[in-house]
């Protein structure tokens, strides 16, 4: 062994190769202190830059082995300071002694440390009843009187507990997700947002992700979902709480927790049978259904206005705006309505979450609803105006050139059109940023002489109560219906696709699939083939930024 006298530095070669010794070993230890790789390699690195720092300005320094692994030890128990309150966890914070051997002094610990870990597993109670009583020498009835609980119950969780930790430290927690976490390739909500935000605000975290994932199958405890996660409930128990706070979980009997949130995590292979069935459909509801419905609007001159008069322009609107309302208007009563999935949240939201697992092979195939595939819809969203009677129905894709989605998609921008049509939205400098959003959405143009509108204007009817109502309106009161048998085939065709989905999901969300899926028409796919046929014709940019946008008012 190499010594160092009092005057003498440690050089910087010798440093660096000492580091470079131990690297390995630095992360074997904090692999086997920590609850994932991500962890471990954060626990190393910081131990390594604690060794580095250390070893270049130490002094007499004879047996560096054990001083090595002092500075891991001194490292290890300021992280854990860091992460864990004494009340959850003062068992990982108890002091390791070095020795002049790392591996043989890890060797050693190696029970210890098992026990420890296993101590970890235990739920909040027993564990805050092991530590009072083992750490902090209190005596039963000491406990009994600082928890409020009987002495019985105080050991009753003694020996539950000294139970539990035989059985942990006799197998391996070693699970699929503490090896593959999953992670969601979209996330997304069905319904009104609150002041939060959307799903993907609350499940920022692959923890997170992973804890609605695990009890979405069937309900957990903490102590199960940290099993699953192959994680100690230390890390579990606050994230619980707060998805169960906001709604993303349901506390069940038996203290289990069970995931709201829509998730899909469906095969490649079922996909790939579910995109063909949905051709088949936008296949033959071109061809028997959008005939009739340009018949019906080819002399659209009734209550609905056109940029340009462009039909091409209204039928690329028109179209996936009745595929919509024909959806919605033939959905069966014995489908169990989506709006019964609702949660009402804390922030005033009250919608469906729903979340899509990443799987690189249904990426692949371009078929999911995902935000970079061509297939991608956000919506049908509703906006209203509060100035007047104006209401908007848009969708958002990938076709259309607008940005940001429903975030962007603001009940202000209709307050300042219903101003615009009405005439009194003054063009000056008090007003230059509400023109900027209204041509910034594509609703308003500049001709190069007028301000003109972008969007297909539809005019609302009075009612029988002398009332106006959006949905009384020149386009929803002469839609035509479907062909005889046309219903039918896609009715067919969609509870086949719910039959091959069915095993991805819980037998809880089996309704709400077939409520999703009962008359499901992919309203691209429908584009894709009236371009193919040459109904419909390519865009203009200007068009892109204005397209599947349409308002419903009273203003001429």
């Amino acid at each position: 062994m190499k010594a160092f006298k009092m005057e003498e530095q440690m050089d910087k070669k010798f440093a660096d190769e000492m580091i470079e010794k131990f690297r390995t070993k630095y992360f074997g230890f904090a692999l086997a202190k920590t609850a994932s790789i991500d962890e471990a390699e954060e626990l190393s690195s910081r131990i390594v830059c604690e060794a580095y720092i250390t070893l270049r300005s130490v002094e007499n320094i004879y047996n560096w082995e054990g001083y090595m692994y002092k500075i891991a030890s001194n490292v290890y128990a300021k992280y854990v300071n860091e992460r864990v309150n004494h009340k959850n966890a003062d068992i990982d914070q108890i002091d390791l002694e070095g020795d002049c051997n790392v591996e043989h002094e890890i060797v050693k610990q190696e029970e210890l440390y098992a026990l420890k870990k296993e101590l970890a597993w235990l739920c909040k109670l027993h564990r805050q009843i092991i530590i009072m009583h083992y750490y902090d020498n209190k005596k039963i009835s000491q406990i009994s009187e600082e928890l409020g609980i009987p002495s019985g119950t105080v050991k009753w969780h003694l020996s539950d507990a000294k139970k539990l930790i035989k059985e942990g430290m006799k197998k391996m927690r070693t699970h699929n997700l503490s090896i593959e976490p999953i992670d969601f390739s979209r996330m997304g909500h069905d319904g009104t947002n609150g002041y939060m935000g959307d799903t993907n605000v609350f499940l920022n975290s692959r923890l997170r992700k992973n804890i609605v994932y695990t009890t979405y199958y069937e309900p957990k405890t903490v102590e199960e979902i940290a099993e699953a996660m192959g994680i100690t409930p230390v890390y579990v128990e606050d994230e619980v709480e707060y998805l169960e706070e906001w709604g993303f979980l349901e506390k069940m009997p038996g203290n289990k927790y069970i995931s709201n949130v829509f998730i899909t995590d469906i095969s490649a292979e079922a996909m790939k049978k579910c995109g063909e069935i949905d051709k088949e459909i936008a296949r033959k509801v071109s061809k028997e259904y959008i005939p009739l419905l340009i018949e019906k609007f080819k002399d659209y001159k009734y209550g609905i206005s056109i940029p340009e008069d462009d039909f091409n322009y209204f039928l690329w609107s028109l179209v996936p705006y009745v595929l919509s309302k024909l959806q919605c208007g033939t959905n069966d009563k014995k489908y169990l309505k989506r709006e019964n999935y609702m949660i009402k949240r804390k922030d005033g939201g009250e919608y469906i979450a729903f979340a899509h697992v990443y799987n690189e092979e249904v990426e692949k195939l371009g078929l999911a609803n995902e935000r970079e595939t061509h297939y991608y819809i956000c919506g049908d969203m509703i906006r209203s105006s509060s100035k007047g009677l104006l209401q908007s129905w848009s969708i958002s894709t990938n076709i259309d050139s607008r940005e940001n989605g429903w975030e962007d998609n603001l009940d202000s921008d209709y307050d300042n059109l219903y101003l615009y049509l009405a005439g009194k939205l003054p063009k000056n400098e008090a007003v230059v940023e509400k023109y900027a959003r209204l041509y910034d959405r594509g609703l308003i143009y500049n001709s190069g002489h007028n301000d003109e509108l972008n969007v297909v204007k539809v005019k609302v009817e009075k009612e029988e109560d002398n009332k106006d109502y959006a949905w009384n309106n020149a386009i929803d009161k002469v839609l035509p219906k479907l062909p005889e048998g046309l219903l039918d085939y896609i009715i067919k065709k969609c509870d086949e696709k719910v039959e091959i989905q069915k095993p991805y999901y819980p037998k809880r969300m089996h309704a709400l699939l077939e409520a999703y899926s009962q008359v499901e028409i992919n309203r691209i796919m429908v584009l894709d083939e009236l371009v193919e046929q040459g109904v419909l014709k390519p865009l203009s940019e200007r068009q892109k930024k204005g397209v599947f946008q349409m308002i419903f008012t009273d203003v001429e």
